[in-house]
Order: C-alpha cells, then sequence, then structure tokens
C-alpha cells in the first residue's frame, strides 16, 4: 500500500493518503484509495474497478536498453463508487466508466557499468481521457489529462528529481470546459504541485 502526507492552500488541513491496487494477469483492477483528514476525521474513499486491454503488440524487450515503457494504448471499461463520511458513511451514486490511456518515449539516456544498464534520465508524454456515467441522474462527466514528464536519476549522489508539466480540462454534456494547467516537482519522497492561479500542494510519501 501506498501512503503518504497531503497538505494543500485550499482546505489547509493535513491529510493521510493511501492508494492500494490488486492487479491480475488477465487485466482485472481493482483500485482502492482514500484520505483521512487528521483535523476532522472524516475520510474519503474511491473505489474502482476495471478491465483494461491493451491495443498493439508488445515490443521485444532489449537487455540493452534500460527505459522500456510500455506504450501501447491501454483501453478500460468498469465501475466507480465514492464516499465521505466520519462516524458514518454515506456512498455517492455507482458509475459506470470508460477510460483510454497512451504513453509516448520522448528521450532517455543511459550508461554502463560494470555490464549493467542504469538509466540516467527519460522523458515521457502521456494522454488519458475518462468518462464516467450515472444510472440513476443519466449524466456523464469525464476529464482529459495530458502531461509530459522529465526524470533525472541520482541528479546528486542521494537524490532523484523529477519535473512535470500538464493540463486537465472537465468534459461535460456541454463540451469541454476550461482547462487548468499545473506544474510538479518531485524531489525524492517530496513533491510541490503549483497551478497559475496561486493554488499548491505538497506531498510526503512515506
Amino acid at each position: 500500500m501506498e501512503t503518504a502526507l497531503n497538505l494543500g492552500s485550499r482546505e489547509r488541513q493535513l491529510g493521510l493518503c493511501f492508494k492500494n491496487k490488486f492487479q491480475h494477469d488477465s487485466g482485472v483492477e481493482l483500485k482502492v484509495r482514500g484520505k483521512l483528514n487528521t483535523v476532522t476525521a472524516n475520510c474519503e474513499l474511491q473505489g474502482a474497478l476495471n478491465k483494461f486491454l491493451r491495443m498493439g503488440k508488445l515490443a521485444f524487450f532489449d537487455p540493452s536498453e534500460a527505459y522500456q515503457p510500455d506504450t501501447r494504448l491501454r483501453l478500460g471499461m468498469g465501475v466507480k463508487a465514492s464516499g465521505v463520511g466520519g462516524r458514518t458513511m454515506s456512498a455517492d451514486d455507482v458509475l459506470l466508466s470508460l477510460s483510454a490511456k497512451k504513453k509516448v518515449k520522448v528521450q532517455r539516456t543511459q550508461d554502463y557499468l560494470k555490464n549493467r544498464v542504469l538509466l540516467r534520465s527519460y522523458t515521457q508524454a502521456t494522454a488519458q481521457a475518462s468518462y464516467d456515467y450515472n444510472l440513476r441522474t443519466e449524466k456523464w462527466g469525464g476529464e482529459l489529462h495530458a502531461r509530459i514528464s522529465h526524470a533525472i536519476f541520482r541528479f546528486t549522489n542521494d537524490q532523484d528529481v523529477r519535473l512535470t508539466a500538464g493540463v486537465r480540462a472537465p468534459v461535460t454534456q456541454q463540451g469541454v470546459g476550461v482547462a487548468r494547467p499545473y506544474a510538479r516537482l518531485q524531489e525524492n519522497c517530496w513533491s510541490l504541485t503549483v497551478h497559475p492561479d496561486g493554488e499548491w500542494r505538497v506531498a510526503y510519501d512515506l
């Protein structure tokens, strides 16, 4: 399970975030994530059960390459549910979900040390889209998300750094909403995310 401490400029209350994935070789994935507010003791929970399909052929493994991401188009379908509560939990509607995700390898540098291939840096672009349909209200909404990341390993002797720039845009029945850009700097366990309107968020992976 992945856990992290999270503090944002909007709520200004420390949260304990957690996330776990249960994956099967058939492409079925159960993802559970949540956030516990350390001030109010309220907990937000989200669960998603999806079946993922990969389109295209998987590239052959090259032992001389340290960076070999799966760049095939990934399509997903499944269900989502979420809830917020303190002493009692009230669940929101269950949603049908469709998603698509595509990674593109942009650049990489690597070194050879004692017959081993070591990755020094890489740049990767990612585009994804999601679509959720509420059976009860017969309404749908989604999100478009594009980002590019550049990671540098061993930036110093004990420091890895990753810089990400991206943009998110909501999708509603009226069309695509206003895009919201962001930038994120990650250093080992620390990360800082900022938006042009001044909003920020700091996280520390435990």
